[in-house]
Formats: structure tokens, sequence, C-alpha cells
């Protein structure tokens, strides 16, 4: 490791380990450093275990199903004990393992574990909620199918391996997975969550003694259990290329590309992880740089190095257009080729090194981290300090050491490539079904609500979203929070359904649904599949028009929002954040806080909350889009029906200029914290969404916010002085801002600070050089591209850019507009608001 750093090492695990009669194993790590706990149940089974049903997918049938009933609760009282208690419950299942596991405050610890206790010891896997269960999860398996990235995940692992079971998906193959009955499930239960088969892991501000005496109580008489071996397969090694291809609807060439690499406790697995970082990891990785920058042959690369308890893989995967696909290709290889015949560089094996080490030191910084590395280490190794040994190891690799694996692992003749092609434009009922129109439909009803439709055929989704003004520019000092509050309140109880009722509805058909606030707006959004049109919109009106505001429900979500105001005053960033904010916009909207304060959020009431709403959700303040695979003029009356008489035409809010804005701000706040990270903010308050400034200003953003950009590699690679660098923006129909940050340590603060002001004076002198200028450009217009493929994406953002007056078509306009910028308009706006008497300056230390 470079010697201007001292080695870096990973807490070691401090906690306890205790083993009941019956096998069942304990993991425990007290820490108090917040109220907060995660508990986490683990079965050392997953899909490649289950035997004579392998490739059903039975192990992730079942964690649907042990939520469905367990130690005498049926599923609401599962979910209405653990919501009681402000936590929230979940599980996933993959190769190797499942876990449940349940977040919530220390307070609700105990009630919290019996339920997962239950879950995962008592579960009684109803006959009545089995049919309703398996279709969720045949939608499921469809919806994957749909998914081109699930598809070529899926196509790869069927290549990549011969004989191992991970070949198999995870989910189960439709056909076999049709066979299941409930009787199958319970076996397969009875046999592979047998205590001895099991763990639990708990962090979090608890007691470790009663943590392990509950689950004593719990669990300590829960039998072994018969269960038969599950011998695995050893993967043989590969002789011999392979690749195999499969035609999709999509018009992105996917591709990925794999070796096959030793399990995760091999000790050649750092050097492969430094050599995938510096392959791929970030935009100043050798592949982004060379195939993505300079030669323009792929949207997107990355690599990857995937190494489970088995056999892994080493991959790289290219998202191209079909024209260049083979160039992309052939370029990705000749960066592999290079490293193997000429190495790597110190200053690139520091930085693949720092990349490792942060993602791993980020699993400490709260509990469910905590406790998810806990448990992966405890089944791969039993050794809860695996992650330890490995930040070690990370750090004492070297050049030669990533070359010999390049070397070892990444031969030509031993690649397996798979590839989904899109469907040949020669095609044209086909490729017409495939591509998506982009002829949105705009509506007005009569109460002023505006419309937007969109039919997208490429798959069988359908998605409704109702957006409307206000967030911050509806609240005071005394309602700050409460549009947040308000929206989640929006998805809970309702008039006609209780909230796990209402979840149950949309979730019943593989569909979700969800909340949203912002700086200018709120809304809710509920998606599903094609059949389920009706009930997507039925269900939005339901959530937007008949909120019930129960007083027990908004209790305990003002409680939820207490705990993340406490969370965000536990982070330095969002500390210095709030003062920034604070003395930018002085009483204006923009300078309150998201979630409130603990005086705000304490004060609302259901009065307030309920005539929040009645102004609010009105048609002349809101935008209703639907978007997917629909016709368009069936979609169109059922929102007439459902929206054009029920919902008032009331009047919009927050018109812009309403607000007053500080005029004497500029300066510098000085802040104290105990904690050991140093927080430096420059922020300067700019201007509204509607001012020809904002591309100019996107760009300097764009600029100074990724791993290529002038702060992050003079700041942080040259000077090694902060953490993480980078810039920011706050748009919106008032003056947003644009600030400057870096993460450093207190000692550094002042250097970093000289440091940073040079790089912004650089811009306001001489603007952005030619590079970094079309750098930012293609990146800014390649992001957008991505971030829009989606349908879903498409309706958020022409949804609420129609709502705050831009129109739901400038997400088509923006990138002529960014195409057509020049340098010195850039330079011009630099000029015009990064000047130091509108400059405010936070920083936070020690």
């Amino acid at each position: 490791m470079s010697t201007e750093f001292a080695p870096l090492h990973f807490p070691s695990f401090d906690g306890r380990v205790e083993t009941l009669p019956n096998g069942l194993e304990i993991l425990v790590r007290e820490d108090p450093s917040a109220p907060v706990v995660s508990l986490q149940g683990w079965c050392r089974s997953g899909s490649i275990h289950e035997g004579d049903w392998l490739g059903a997918g039975v192990s992730h049938f079942l964690e649907h199903m042990l939520f469905k009933g367990a130690g005498g609760r049926d599923a609401n009282e599962i979910a209405q004990t653990v919501q009681a208690q402000g936590g929230y419950i979940n599980a996933y299942t993959s190769f190797d393992r499942t876990v449940y596991w349940i977040d919530a405050p220390s307070g609700g610890a105990m009630d919290c574990l019996d339920v997962l206790c239950d879950v995962i010891g008592d579960a009684s896997i109803p006959e009545d909620e089995f049919e309703n269960e398996s279709e969720v999860i045949r939608r499921e398996i469809a919806m994957g199918e749909d998914n081109p990235d699930k598809v070529l995940g899926k196509l790869l692992f069927r290549t990549a391996y011969a004989v191992h079971p991970c070949r198999h998906p995870v989910i189960g193959h439709l056909d076999l997975f049709n066979q299941l009955r409930r009787d199958d499930l319970y076996a397969y239960y009875r046999a592979r969550y047998s205590p001895d088969n099991l763990f639990l892991v708990v962090v979090g501000d608890v007691d470790a003694d009663e943590i392990i005496a509950k689950i004593g109580d719990k669990l300590g008489g829960l039998a072994r259990r018969r269960r038969p071996p599950v011998i695995l397969p050893v993967e043989p090694p590969q002789r011999g290329p392979r690749r195999e291809e499969i035609v999709f609807s999509t018009e992105l060439h996917r591709e990925s590309l794999a070796w096959q690499i030793p399990d995760a406790l091999d000790p050649d697995v750092p050097a492969i992880d430094l050599l995938a970082g510096i392959l791929g990891n970030g935009r100043s990785s050798r592949l982004y740089q060379a195939v993505r920058e300079r030669q323009q042959l792929a949207h997107s690369v990355a690599a990857w190095a995937y190494t489970p308890a088995f056999t892994g893989q080493f991959g790289l995967s290219i998202g191209a257009e079909p024209d260049k696909a083979g160039a992309a290709r052939e370029a990705v290889l000749r960066e592999v080729a290079r490293i193997r015949e000429e190495g790597v560089s110190e200053r690139e094996i520091e930085k693949a090194r720092r990349q490792i080490l942060t993602t791993q030191f980020s699993t400490f910084t709260d509990m469910r981290g905590q406790a998810s590395e806990i448990g992966s280490n405890w089944l791969l190794a039993r050794h809860p300090d695996l992650t330890r040994d490995y930040v070690e190891a990370v750090q004492l690799v070297g050049c030669e050491a990533v070359r010999e694996v390049a070397v070892a692992y990444l031969h030509p003749d031993r690649m397996t490539s798979v590839a989904l092609l899109p469907k040949v434009a020669a095609k044209p009922s086909r490729s017409n079904m495939a591509k998506r129109s982009e002829d949105i439909r705009k509506v007005e009803l009569a109460n002023g609500l505006t419309v937007l439709i969109l039919p997208d055929h490429r798959v069988p989704f359908v998605q409704a979203s109702g957006v409307f003004r206000g967030g911050l520019l509806a609240e005071t000092e005394s309602t700050a929070g409460m549009t947040r509050l308000m929206s989640r309140l929006l998805t809970k109880d309702t008039l006609k359904r209780s909230a796990e009722e209402f979840a149950l509805e949309i979730e019943s058909v593989g569909g979700g649904m969800g909340a949203s606030t912002g700086n200018n707006s709120f809304g809710v959004s509920v998606h599903a599949l094609r059949p389920d049109l009706e009930r997507v919109v039925d269900l939005l009106g339901e959530a937007l028009l008949e909120p019930a505001f129960l007083a027990e429900t908004i209790e305990r979500e003002k409680t939820f929002q207490l705990s993340l105001i406490k969370a965000e005053d536990d982070r330095p960033f969002s500390v210095a954040m709030k003062a920034l904010r604070k003395r930018l916009y002085g009483t204006h909207p923009y300078g309150l806080e998201a979630s409130g304060t603990v005086g705000s959020i304490g004060a609302l009431d259901r009065g307030g909350l309920v005539a929040m709403h009645r102004k609010l959700v009105a048609g002349s303040n809101g935008v209703i889009g639907v978007f997917g695979d629909l016709d368009p003029a069936r979609a169109e009356a059922m929102i007439r029906s459902r929206f054009e008489h029920s919902l008032e035409a009331g009047s919009p809010v927050s018109p812009v200029g309403a607000f007053d804005l500080p005029t004497d701000y500029a300066g510098t706040i000085e802040l104290a914290h105990e904690k050991e990270q140093a927080v430096l903010l420059i922020g300067f308050r700019t201007v509204d969404l509607t001012h020809p400034d904002n591309p100019a200003l996107e760009m300097i953003d764009e600029a100074c916010s990724d791993m290529a950009s002038r702060l992050f590699i003079r700041i942080r690679e040259e000077l090694g002085l902060a953490y993480s660098v980078g810039a920011s923006r706050l748009v919106g129909l008032e003056p947003g801002f644009l600030v400057f940050y870096a993460s450093t340590a207190p000692e550094k603060l002042d250097l970093v600070q000289q440091e940073m002001l040079a790089e912004i004076e650089l811009i306001v002198r001489d603007g952005l050089e030619p590079e970094e200028f079309e750098r930012a450009k293609s990146s800014w217009l390649g992001r957008e591209a991505i971030h829009l493929q989606s349908v879903r994406e498409l309706a958020s953002t022409a949804t609420v850019d129609e709502l705050v007056g831009l129109g739901w078509d400038h997400y088509r306009k923006t990138p002529e507009t960014v195409r057509l910028l020049t340098r010195e308009a850039v330079r011009e706006a630099a000029a015009r608001h990064l000047r130091e008497d509108n400059r405010v300056i936070v920083r936070l230390t020690r």
C-alpha cells in the first residue's frame, strides 16, 4: 500500500457468539451509537440446495409464504406488529441463503424479535394463501422475462456453469414451479429450517444477554430435524470458449463476458477484486475511459467479480448501439489483453484499493450493513472477522499480483460470452412493436386536471402517477415536514381499506405503490402488469382522493419521521447542508427541513393534514400520467371516470415569486461536532428552473461531479485530501443553488477549502477546458438517455416537467440545448453566479 497512508483496519467483531443445545447459533453485537436495531434470521439454504425440486424456486416461494402466517399471527398481524414498533420487515433469497430481516427502533427490538423467531421457526404456510402467492410469483417470473438485464443474467449463468446448480434461476423455471404444492413447501421448510441450519444476527442498541435469552426462549425448544445432506457438484474447469446469443425486444445490444475464478476464500480474491476495480469501477476506470469516453463505442461498460462459496465468475458488461457492438467488444478485450501484457500502475491499484476500502467500511455505517456483513462472513467461513482479514489482504496486494491473476484467469480461450441481440429492423411488424412511441397525449379535464397518456407496448407494464405542487413551497416553519408525512399517509389506510388491505390489493397482482416528496411537489405512483390497468387507476384514485388519516397511523408515522430527523442529525453532511440552506434562504421555504423539526412534527394533527390534503390535491394543482402497455382511449376514459367529477378544481399553490429571499447572506459558517469527519460546503444561490442559465450551470455540476472531474483529480487523487468530493444542485420553481462539497479529515479542512476555492476561481476565470466541457456534455446526454429508457422514469420526468411549467416535452428539447451550449456561455454563467458576494461556506469539524 502507498506509504502516504497508514493501513486501515476494519473493526473486529466484538460481539457474542452463542450456540444453543439444538445447534442454533446466535451472533449479537451491541452498538449504542443509534437507537436502532437490525434483526436477521439466516437459513443456510437457497436455490442450489433444493434437491429433487432443483430449478423449481422452492426456496424463494417459501420465503414469500413464511410471512403469510407464523406463531399464531396471520399475514396482517405480522406486518402490524412490526409496524407498530416503527419497524420494517423484508427478506431475500439467493443461491446459497435465505435471509429474513427487520430494522426497527431499539425500543421495539423484543417484539420484532418475537416475530422474526416465529417466522423462521414456527411458520404455518397456510393453504388458503398458497394459490394467491403462486400467482404473484408467476407474475414476477413473467416480469423478469421482460427485463433485459435479468434475462441476460440468467443467460450468463446457465452458459457459464455446466453442472453447478446455480445455472438455474433463483426464482425457478415456470414449468417446474407450477408443479409445486403446499405440502412440498412445508416438507422443504421442515427439513431445511432445522435449528442447526439456522443462525440469527442482531446488531444495535440492545443488551446481548436479553437478546440471547429471548431467542433461547423462542427457539431453544426447536428440535433438530432429519436433513439429508445436499452434495453440490463441483464445476469443472472451463476448457474452451462458450457463446450464447438470443434475440430480445430491445433497442440496445447488451453483452456479458465472463471467466471462471475461485471461490470467496481463495487468497487470489483480493487481487481479483482490485483487477475488477481497475478495469471497470467508475468513470475513471480503464474501460470507461477507453471504450465509452475516448472511442465512444458503448453507453455503459463495467467490470465485476462474483465470488460466492463455489466457483465464481469475473465479468465484463457492455451496453452499446447494435452497429457498434462488435467494435465495443474488441475494445474491451484489448484492454484486458493490455493488462495481461503490461500490468497496472501503482496509481491505478491505489485508486481501486481505496474504492474497495470505501465500500467495505460503508457497511459499518448502519446496523443493517453490519448485520449483513457479519451474517455473510459467518455463512461463508463461520468467521465473523472475514471482512477484517479481507481488508488487510487488499492493502497488501501489489501491481504484479494483479497482473498475475489477469494472466491466470482471464484467458481468451476460456471465456464465456452471452448477448441479447435487438430484433432485426428489417422485420417491420415486430420492430415497430418493440420501439417506444413518444407521442404523449395531453388532455385537460373539466376540473383543471392535466392528464398525460403514453402507450408503450414493449413490455406488458403500466404505471399511473399523480403529482401535485406542494413540497416545501406549501409549508411554513410551523408546518415543516407536513407534506412528507401526508404523502406517506396517502399510501396507508383509506376510507375503504386498512393499510394492509390496500397494500395487498396491489401487491397480490405483482404490482407496487409508492409516494414521493420534493422541494416543489409530491405524488403517488402505482404500477402493475397490463391486465391490471383498471386496478392501477382505481388504486391511484383511492390513494389520492380517499385517505383516511387515521389517528393511530398518523402517530405511528410521526414517530417514524422523528426518527428520520434524529438520523439526519447524526450525519455530518446533512447537518452542514441544513446550515447552508438556512443561510442561503432564511425564512424562504427552501430554507426549511424536508422532514421538519421535532417541534413542527410534534405539533401536526389530523385537522392540519386534512386541510393541506384538501388544498393541494386539486385538479388545477396537479398532473396525472398514465404510461405503458395500454390503449390511450380506454386509459383516458378510466381517468375521466375516476377523477373528473370526484376531484375538486381548487387553485394552483405557491405562485412563483411569492416568497422573500434574504439579501445579506454571504459569509462563512463554522459548526462543531464530535465526529472524526470534517465537511466543507461552498454554496452559491442560483436561478429557478425556467432561467436560461440552467444548462450552463448543469454542465458545471456535471464537470465537477464524477471521478474524472477536476475536483476529484486535484483534491482527492493528486493531493489525497478528501474522502469524497463533488458538486450538486437544487433546481426548483424558486431560485436554487449549486454547492461544491468535500468530506475530509479535520486537519486537512483549511487546505481543502483553499484548493476548492482555487478550482472554482479557475472556472469563473477560464470556464471549462475544451475536453472537460465536451466530456460533461457527453456525460449529461448519455445519462439522460439511459435514465429515460424506462417508461417509469419517462412518466416521472414528463409529469413533473408538465406540473412545474416546463411542458411534458421538455426532455425532448433539452438535449439539443445542451448540444448547442458553448464554453463561453458556461464561463459567463459561472461569472454571474459563482461570486464571493453570493457565496456561503459551511465548515463542520471537531
